[in-house]
């Protein structure tokens, strides 16, 4: 009877003191560093504050929400390899860092290959959209949401760009590979220069112009240095990407997951609709600055498609020949209006 008692006690005291612990380790706060190379005022900077602060007002005191924009952590390649590895929990990034992690992420980069934004989205969250992120999560990478940053300038400061043969002998900055192989098609030549040297490298004649989301090129005041901007449309889809560890992210409490997903779509809704009125205004805001901006006409994108078609036969075997055939199938599906 007395050993009954003593192991009553010693199990109880045990169960406790388990109890005790579990319900403190439930309780304790996650710590989340959220980084982006953009500047504070711009598009991601501006959204992983606004991310910080739902989830903050929604967990409380779950959750402790740390900020880092303008790559004060990490450049942006640099950045994504962070993630993957779990040095940061999470960073909103320019969708040509993507590309380096995995490929087949450079689809939405064959000129003109979605007519408009809204084919775009639709075929993210589509199921070929999934499968391409399926290929990130398999080296430890999430994308938990996308946003446009808006149409794609095309600006230079010798002539307005309207034909492909406009664009021969300048000297350009694009982004990522498949946007540096879309200039030389053109016959310009293709510099590259880090994002923050850009400004400089146009101000000292390095290069003569560049294309990059019409968003970043007003933020970063590129019209202060630029004669002529082109509306490129959909020249290709310039997203952005919120991403995150995987393993980080499966491991989190149910609750904290939820409310941080939550957070995330309230973010990316608003973005999204803030550039398509944005997107429609933008360049009547460049041109207020001074630049003289052309629109392309429906005509002149095709002309510009048929003349980059070198680029599409050299990405297609690297993103893969069938699901590119297959995405252009789904994009047709999708682009046709409702009955």
């Amino acid at each position: 009877m007395k050993k009954t008692w003593i192991f009553s006690l010693f199990f109880g005291f045990c169960g406790s003191f388990l109890f005790a612990s579990g319900v403190e380790i439930m309780a304790q706060t996650v710590d989340i560093k959220i980084t982006t190379v953009q500047m504070r005022h711009q598009q991601m900077g501006l959204g992983i504050e606004r991310l910080a602060k739902y989830s903050q007002e929604k967990l409380k005191d779950k959750v402790r929400i740390r900020t880092y924009p303008a790559a004060q952590l990490y450049t942006g390649q640099e950045e994504i390899q962070a993630v993957i590895k779990g040095e940061i929990q999470m960073a909103f990034v320019i969708g040509s860092i993507l590309e380096l992690v995995d490929p087949t992420q450079e689809l939405r980069n064959l000129p003109f290959f979605f007519p408009n934004i809204d084919v775009c989205y639709k075929f993210y969250e589509g199921p070929l959209g999934k499968k391409l992120f399926a290929k990130l999560e398999e080296k430890g990478l999430l994308v938990l949401g996308t946003v446009s940053s808006g149409n794609v300038s095309i600006s230079n400061n010798k002539v307005l760009l309207k034909r492909p043969e406009d664009f021969r002998g300048l000297k350009m900055r694009s982004y990522g590979r498949m946007g540096a192989a879309s200039l030389k098609a053109l016959g310009a030549v293709s510099i590259v220069t880090a994002s923050e040297e850009t400004y400089s490298a146009l101000q000292q004649g390095v290069i003569d112009g560049l294309t990059t989301p019409s968003s970043v090129f007003l933020a970063r005041k590129y019209y202060d240095i630029q004669k002529f901007v082109t509306d490129g449309g959909m020249l290709n889809a310039t997203m952005v990407g919120m991403t995150a560890n995987k393993a980080w992210w499966n491991n989190l409490p149910a609750d904290v997951r939820a409310g941080l997903s939550e957070s995330i779509q309230r973010l990316v809704q608003e973005q999204r609709a803030e550039m398509e009125v944005q997107n429609k205004k933008i360049f009547d805001q460049i041109a207020a600055k001074g630049c003289q901006v052309y629109y392309l006409s429906s005509d002149e994108q095709m002309a510009l498609k048929k003349a980059l078609q070198a680029v599409y036969e050299e990405f297609s075997p690297k993103i893969g020949m069938d699901f590119v055939k297959e995405a252009q199938q789904e994009v047709e599906r999708l682009s046709k209006p409702k009955k």
